[in-house]
């Protein structure tokens, strides 16, 4: 009998530390909630896969294709798949939340990245562009050349989403960097991101104000049509030419890189895209072993202009890259 009953203890305790030990092993899985894929958010995510990869780390990616009501029936998927934790770059900023708080209730941490929601509850930390930061830089810069010029400075401004946090960081970032030159007047023209809107802008901008002296771009991936416009008027001049125009923006793209290369665009402030999808992977990590994480952590870009573009490639995610 005695023997019978430890037989049974020892069986007992095997299988326990078999479970724990199966336990212990399981799969973190991550869920990957994206507004849509471009070339910035696909760096990000590719940030994202090569640090979770690292940890051997699963991820579910979803991607919204810019439908702020699929991306919220994306998310309540992830949370019926019990992820261990999401990762979320929203469409819009008022309507994922909901599916966010259904997360949240279930006790999946929440890693907001690339682009902020303040407004939420349920979200635990952000992970991002220092958009204020990055738009400040290119505002430095356009003061910096403008700041002998005398009477009235016409400055076109490409506002990005204004339902986007970057959108309404970078433009504030900029402006504030303006407020050194008091004679600057800011022509603002709202785009969505959207480079045949920013074309029009540009266009009607140019027909009410022909001595805009100076551009700034939301997204660098609007410079073709900003440079288009400026073709068709006659105004694209390289930089140290009578009449150029300067141009600015925020991105890294490879259209970015591309004009500031060959001196039609004056600077462009890079994002860290690789270094924010590791972030976001490394902080849901810490939220998933209950470990305390910061709320919000921003990266700055860096600024390059004609000058040293060329010395930084390697580092500038939309660059063509040496084979």
């Amino acid at each position: 009998m005695k023997k019978t009953i430890a037989l049974i203890l020892t069986t007992a305790l095997a299988v326990t530390m078999f479970l724990s030990c199966t336990e212990s092993k399981k799969q973190i899985t991550i869920g990957l909630s994206v507004d849509q894929l471009f070339e910035s958010r696909v760096a990000t995510n590719d940030g994202v896969k090569a640090e979770a990869e690292k940890h051997g780390i699963k991820v579910i990616e979803v991607v919204a294709d810019g439908d702020p009501q699929l991306q919220n029936s994306q998310v309540q998927s992830l949370i019926t798949q019990q992820v261990d934790a999401l990762l979320v770059c929203a469409v819009d900023q008022n309507t994922i939340d909901h599916a966010l708080r259904k997360a949240d209730k279930a006790g999946i941490p929440i890693v907001a990245y690339d682009r902020d929601l303040p407004d939420s509850k349920a979200v635990n930390v952000f992970v991002g562009p220092d958009s204020h930061f990055d738009g400040f830089e290119c505002g430095k810069y356009v003061a910096e050349q403008l700041e002998d010029e005398s009477g009235e400075i016409l400055i076109l401004e490409l506002l990005g989403a204004l339902n986007d946090q970057n959108g309404i960081d970078r433009s504030k970032g900029f402006n504030d960097a303006l407020k050194v030159l008091p004679n600057a007047k800011i022509i603002q023209m709202p785009t969505d991101w959207s480079s045949d809107k920013a074309l029009a802008a540009v266009q009607n901008a140019f027909q009410a104000n022909p001595e805009i002296r100076a551009i700034f771009a939301a997204t660098d991936t609007q410079v073709p049509s900003i440079e288009t416009v400026l073709t068709d008027m006659g105004k694209l001049k390289k930089i140290g030419e009578d009449g150029h125009v300067i141009v600015v923006g925020v991105n890294g793209s490879y259209d970015g890189y591309i004009s500031v290369a060959k001196g039609t665009a004056d600077g462009i402030t890079v994002m860290d895209c690789h270094a924010t999808g590791e972030t976001a992977v490394q902080l849901a990590l810490k939220l998933i072993k209950g470990e305390a994480v910061d709320e919000n952590t921003v990266i700055p870009g860096k600024f390059y202009t004609t000058e040293n573009i060329e010395a930084n490639k390697s580092t500038i995610w939309g660059a063509p890259k040496e084979q």
